[in-house]
């Protein structure tokens, strides 16, 4: 059991040595209230330089309560401690623990014999060897008490968080007490409750008026909930000790508490028949801070509160069904407060800012062995401009670039977002159905090509809509575009698809603003600006080709333009970026790995010592690769990120050091706000997986050609008319870790019921990507045609091979090794063995959509 405790502010002078003394006297003439005490313990820190008297108070209290607890004697009975410090000359703090099964009131009883004592002995004087004595403990109280205060190290287990609700709160709880014969305190315990159930899923169709009575009148004293791991603590009948020594005393709640479970709701107070204006309804929330932060710990508390008021209005509505009503400009104010990021000096779109290097000529792009300046780069960029307007390309026209690797493609990109126009990149070379779908959602006014040559893609285009086709490198001679255009934040600036891999692919438009603000974001952060060397691996169908280029020429880097034929070849790869000496690299970590088995296999580490920055997107991160890494590139820094193309990205994550489990998406990236919400769409404690939800004016519009607004619902109590920015509900599932980072758990699409079981695809690929035999693997449902019910599922692993090329592994190891994780739960698993590597979309992720056509036509 947790020590009582009481702590206060006196004000005033008082005689220590006649404390002392008064403590003696009162805990041997109450035995029952403290079987065994200590001497009382003073720390003098008059001294000590205090900017907050009331953070001090509040930090020496939950030192001498988690102390308390800590060094509990083995005693029958309750035993005492008086802990008395003066913070400043006039300033005297006392606080009060008593071990053992007592109450509330044994505290306030020594507390009032303690004053009285003082008083009686105020006039008597302590023997001279006591007072030595005493002097010496002082003294060694001071120094620990200053030791900590100079490490600011605290080791304790929970914290507290008072609150006082209004008057109109309390008298509503004595008011529904009242109908229900029940006490006011049942009624916060009933609401209590209902909130737990409904965050651990498990509500139901309950009410409150069916939780209260369960239990209509909780005895006094702590309440263990031990299913809802949580207890309710009723003080409210505690007398109140307003007076010690004569002197008033003001109450101080510590700021960190030992706490016997994960939440102790206290309850000190409940008053309906106070004057106006004077609060009723008070208490604190005591959490453990291994599970709750300050902000979700605020969170919970702001939610008991509206829960109990919508729910007292509403006794007989399910509480699942009672959303918070919390006013959302408040709620916003704490909780959903958009860092926003603006760029000092660069509001300009992503070409003004590139421009403004020219003036330099500093290397912008290197390709082939040739260099290319900002001047050049810039230059260029402008002829593509005067190229779209003397075609009649209009701001606003969609255009798509389809040109080779090279500074060329960069300056396209650039002229055509100079011009207003909505850039969209594809690569050249057989595009297939996905290029068609591409093309026909778009109707784009023009295809901007690097030499007229054959290209099956654009003779469909040409036929099928008439296309028209702008060759940059046409030998023809154009006017200057007068006026030029202007470009706004809100215009569009890029059109990007989704890769395809589940379904038809989809366009996402994204703002000018959207493109500034991320690479001003993404180059500053990950320091790509001058002296940096940064690959230009991702293909241009994936959007974050865009934020390696914007990132780099926005703020002065040197782009390295990957040749395709070295992309995608791990071999040739490592030695490109050892002779460019590159320092920064963006790819998925599948890809990562590869690299690092040629790092390792040739030795390469040494020859890399420039590469300080490996940014990995677009998969989950496993943390077998982060142990690799920092055993052959040392130096490196690693970074996770995450987000969908609908709000350009959302969270980063510096790993620091090796980790058993996950490793964490990270926080959000200025400008987006994350929630992890549950089915009710209410925010998730700490540790619960959910639904994630991105908040952000950089949320996309909207998907090309579709009304379909399901995934940019918003969340109704969180959204005020007039609000900045948009939501977007990303069917990931994740968790809030105790730090405030967020951990990916998955796809909501991925989940699958097997044999009434849920079942993650993600994790049966992570358990099986752990066997040593196994190089890569991909899970795809088999599902029954009509029914939609999974019945099996296929399982494509990629082996590793011996020196003659044999597998070292085999199916029967597999499955046993899936059994030895998964336990009893069947896997009806048939598996495929890949000669090769898996196949990847555009985005570097693994194609299901053809592996499940291959397994179809095998």
């Amino acid at each position: 059991m947790s020590p009582r405790c009481a702590g206060f502010r006196l004000a005033g002078g008082l005689d220590l040595a006649a404390l002392r003394r008064a403590w003696d006297t009162t805990v041997s003439t109450r035995p029952g209230d403290a079987a065994t005490a200590e001497r009382l313990c003073f720390t003098d820190l008059t001294a000590v330089a205090v900017d907050d008297v009331d953070a001090l108070a509040a930090a020496l209290c939950g030192r001498w309560a988690t102390e308390a607890q800590g060094a509990r004697p083995s005693t029958a009975g309750p035993h005492a401690r008086l802990h008395a410090a003066r913070i400043t000359p006039a300033d005297l703090l006392l606080f009060v623990t008593v071990d053992g099964a007592v109450d509330e009131a044994h505290v306030s009883r020594l507390v009032d014999t303690l004053s009285a004592a003082y008083a009686h002995e105020r006039h008597g004087a302590p023997a001279p060897e006591a007072e030595a004595a005493a002097t010496a403990q002082e003294t060694a109280a001071r120094e620990a008490v200053v030791r900590t205060l100079r490490t600011r190290i605290h080791r304790y287990e929970g914290a507290s968080l008072p609150f006082v609700w209004n008057g109109e709160l309390a008298r509503r709880v004595a008011e529904v007490a009242a109908e229900q014969s029940a006490s006011p305190t049942g009624v916060v315990l009933a609401a209590l409750r209902a909130l737990l159930l409904r965050h651990g899923g498990h509500a139901g169709d309950g009410t409150l008026r069916a939780l209260l009575g369960f239990e209509p009148h909780p005895l006094r004293g702590d309440r263990d909930l031990p299913q809802l791991d949580a207890v309710f603590a009723d003080r409210s009948a505690a007398p109140v000790v307003d007076r010690i020594a004569g002197l008033r005393a003001r109450p101080v709640v510590p700021d960190r508490v030992v706490v016997p479970t994960g939440l102790v709701l206290v309850v000190d107070a409940i008053d309906d028949s106070a004057d106006e204006g004077t609060p009723r309804l008070s208490g604190r929330l005591e959490y453990r801070t291994a599970l709750y932060d300050p902000d979700s710990a605020a969170h919970l508390l702001d939610g008991l509160r509206t829960l109990l008021a919508a729910a007292l209005d509403a006794p007989d509505t399910p509480v699942n069904t009672l959303p918070p009503l919390l006013p959302a400009a408040a709620l916003i104010e704490r909780y959903a407060a958009l860092p926003m990021f603006r760029p000092v000096g660069h509001t300009e779109p992503l070409p003004m800012q590139v421009a403004a290097h020219a003036v330099t000529d500093a290397p912008a792009v290197v390709w082939d062995g040739r260099t290319t300046g900002y001047a050049a780069l810039d230059a260029a960029a402008r002829d593509v401009t005067r190229r779209l307007a003397a075609a009649g390309v209009t701001a606003g026209d969609a255009v798509v670039v389809r040109m080779p690797p090279g500074p060329s493609r960069i300056a396209a990109l650039l002229g055509v977002l100079a011009h207003g126009a909505e850039l969209c990149w594809l690569a050249p070379g057989p595009a297939g159905e996905r290029g068609r779908s591409v093309l026909t959602s778009l109707r784009p006014a023009c295809v901007v090509v690097e030499g007229d040559g054959a290209d099956e893609l654009l003779d469909w285009y040409r036929a099928e809509f008439g296309g028209r086709v702008v060759d940059v490198a046409a030998d023809a001679a154009v006017p200057p575009v007068t006026p030029e255009p202007v470009v706004t934040p809100a215009d569009t600036a890029y059109i990007a698809f989704t890769s395809g891999s589940t379904g038809r692919p989809k366009g996402i438009p994204q703002t000018h603003a959207a493109l500034t603000q991320f690479s001003s974001w993404f180059g500053t952060r990950f320091a790509m600006g001058p002296g940096a060397r940064v690959a230009q691996w991702v293909s241009p169908e994936h959007d974050p080709a865009l934020a390696e280029v914007g990132a780099t020429l926005a703020t002065g880097g040197t782009l390295y333009v990957v040749p395709d034929q070295v992309r995608v070849n791990p071999d040739l790869l490592v030695p490109w970026l050892a002779e460019h000496r590159i320092t920064h690299l963006q790819t998925v970590p599948s890809f990562a790995r590869d690299l690092l088995d040629v790092i390792a296999r040739t030795g390469a580490g040494p020859r890399l010592d420039a590469f300080g920055h490996l940014l990995l997107m677009g998969e989950a991160l496993p943390p077998e690769l982060l142990g690799g890494l920092a055993e052959e590139l040392p130096a490196l820094r690693v970074f996770n990120l995450y987000g969908p193309t609908e709000v350009v990205a959302a969270t980063w994550h510096e790993v620091t050091g090796l980790t058993e489990g996950p490793v964490p998406i990270g926080r959000a990236i200025p400008g987006r706000q994350l929630l992890v919400l549950d089915e009710n769409d209410l925010t998730c404690p700490v540790g619960v997986t959910g639904s994630i939800v991105v908040r952000s004016p950089y949320v996309t519009s909207g998907y090309l050609g579709s009304a379909d607004r399901t995934p940019f619902r918003p969340v109704e109590w969180l959204d005020t008319p007039g609000a900045e920015g948009g939501w977007y509900r990303t069917g990931d599932l994740g968790r809030r870790l105790p730090d405030g980072t967020l951990e990916y758990r998955g796809r909501e699409d991925f989940q699958i019921k097997l044999a009434g079981n849920r079942v993650e695809l993600t994790e049966i690929e992570g358990s099986l990507a752990s066997h040593a035999s196994v190089l890569e693997c991909a899970v795809v449902p088999v599902a029954e045609p009509v029914s939609g019910l999974v019945r099996g599922l296929d399982v494509h692993v990629v082996p590793r091979r011996d020196a003659d090329g044999r597998p070292l592994g085999a199916p029967a190891e597999w499955r046993a090794h899936l059994r030895g994780h998964f336990g009893p739960l069947s896997l009806p698993a048939t598996f495929h063995e890949a000669p090769g590597r898996l196949p990847r979309n555009a985005a570097g992720k693994v194609d299901r959509s053809h592996l499940r056509a291959a397994t179809a036509a095998a």
